[in-house]
């Protein structure tokens, strides 16, 4: 999760410095949190940042597992 982390703090930090971001290891980042049931808020806004940059149809079905799993959380 350290390059996950790594690249989160680049994306969320990206408008400031003009860091560039890997969305690839981000998405795989967000793939793992998915599995491991640790998704949180912020992670919606990430996953939607992910989907516009990659465009592909993974990477949109994708935010759609990480918005529904944030709002389980916040349910329960």
């Amino acid at each position: 999760m350290s390059k996950y982390n790594e690249h989160v703090e680049a994306l969320l930090a990206q408008q400031a410095k003009g860091k560039s971001v890997n969305f690839r290891i981000v998405e795989a980042g967000l793939k793992q949190k998915l599995q491991e049931g640790t998704i949180e808020q912020q992670d919606v806004v990430i996953a939607m940042q992910v989907a516009r940059a990659l465009g592909s149809t993974e990477s949109k079905v994708l935010y759609t597992y990480v918005k529904r799993a944030a709002q389980q959380e916040q349910t329960e």
